[in-house]
């Protein structure tokens, strides 16, 4: 099994970068770089259940809420993914009037580890233009 793991600073405070997170409309931007119209369904509350949708609303995978500090950390399990269990793990921290965001996705079978290499560099930088775009908007940078 394999796990991966991508790191990035972000020209953004760590209140911007968890908005990019949490915010079903900004989610739905980073998260079409796996499937265009994707949509997350979840209360963003720590044990509460966790669904994506395709755009024609059926399910693609789903779990739960496995932890979610503001600003900090959120983490999704997924138990009933087609492609078996794994998890999603954001970590944010704050640096030098950065913010660092760490996205950990594992465990996967070779295959999926694969498939998901390109796409999961693409969603990080995705949620970095939105963070930072976020911020020059709101002034906060």
């Amino acid at each position: 099994m394999h796990t991966f793991m991508r790191t990035l600073e972000i020209d953004a405070p760590a209140n911007e970068v968890w908005r990019v997170l949490t915010t079903p409309e900004l989610v739905r931007e980073w998260a079409a770089v796996y499937l265009e119209g994707i949509q997350i369904r979840t209360s963003f509350r720590e044990g509460e259940a966790v669904t994506w949708k395709t755009q024609s609303g059926e399910p693609r995978s789903w779990g739960t809420v496995a932890a979610c500090r503001r600003d900090r950390l959120l983490r999704f399990e997924y138990d009933c993914d087609p492609r078996g269990a794994s998890s999603e793990t954001f970590e944010i921290s704050e640096l030098d009037h950065k913010t660092r965001l760490q996205l950990t996705t594992g465990a996967l079978d070779r295959d999926h580890f694969e498939a998901l290499k390109r796409p999961t560099q693409q969603v990080i930088e995705e949620i970095k233009s939105l963070a930072e775009e976020s911020a020059q908007i709101h002034g906060v940078r």
